[in-house]
């Protein structure tokens, strides 16, 4: 896939309730895609990597840096004591100020992420499906189950933080995940509610997931709107997954109609 030659910015917070980002406009009139970062906060690198892929050229990418001090739990968008936004809040306050500012329009974005970024983009997905078009959730940790009987974070039960309807099933939706992503290390929770639900490792989860939303759907007599998409000979890396596995076309494949 041939690169574009389009420039990423750093842009400081605009307001105490927002986060950092890295930022490539294309527009008003362009769809926007939020790409959400891993723990290791690699956000320049998304954004870049995002930005000088040919299918996104014509798509405002918006990067937003979760730093730990602020937003430490940002994946489970949950917030510390001294915090009084959570991770999801800020970034709608982010986008609205962009929205303000003419940079890029109203209405659902596409939302990508990686990992801990995963985490975050499925949960905002199901908690907020009236605000995503689409969804590329890649080699997440664990994942909000649609059940309402775990509480909040496992499941949609006691805790969560809004009322959840079933939009979230209507939301195009892939999951991305390494054949090889199987190692269980410090990164990879090991909770027995998620070992029991879930499964061990990132691939088992990933599959499990994919097959639950396939069941609600199908309970609900529609079609299901999630697919499982394995990326092979790779683990949990990145870069990695970007420069052997294609994994920037599996995303555009994934996101862009």
């Amino acid at each position: 896939m041939l690169q574009s030659l389009r420039r990423v910015e750093f842009i400081p917070a605009p307001s105490p309730d927002t986060p950092d980002c890295f930022v490539s406009f294309a527009g008003p009139h362009a769809p926007t895609l939020v790409t959400i970062h891993g723990i290791s906060r690699n956000a320049a690198e998304m954004a870049t990597r995002f930005a000088l892929h040919a299918a996104f050229e014509e798509v405002n990418i918006i990067t937003p840096l979760f730093e730990r001090s602020h937003f430490g739990k940002y994946q489970l968008m949950q917030t510390r004591k001294a915090q009084k936004t959570n991770s999801g809040q800020a970034l709608f306050n982010l986008l609205q100020h962009f929205e303000a500012q003419g940079e890029i329009g109203a209405g659902k974005v596409m939302l990508f992420g990686f990992s801990g970024g995963a985490q975050m983009a499925h949960r905002l997905a199901m908690l907020y499906p009236e605000r995503v078009s689409r969804l590329c959730a890649a080699s997440a940790g664990w994942y909000l189950l649609p059940d309402r009987d775990l509480p909040y974070p496992y499941g949609l039960g006691e805790g969560c933080p809004v009322a959840v309807t079933d939009g979230f099933l209507d939301v195009p939706t892939t999951v991305l995940v390494g054949s090889r992503d199987t190692r269980i290390d410090a990164s990879v929770r090991q909770d027995p509610v998620i070992v029991q639900k879930q499964g061990r490792h990132r691939r088992q989860r990933a599959d499990t997931w994919v097959r639950l939303m396939t069941d609600q759907a199908l309970a609900r007599n529609q079609a299901p709107n999630v697919k499982l998409v394995t990326l092979e000979n790779v683990s949990h890396d990145f870069g990695l997954c970007v420069r052997e596995a294609n994994l920037l076309d599996h995303a555009a494949a994934a996101l862009l109609l």
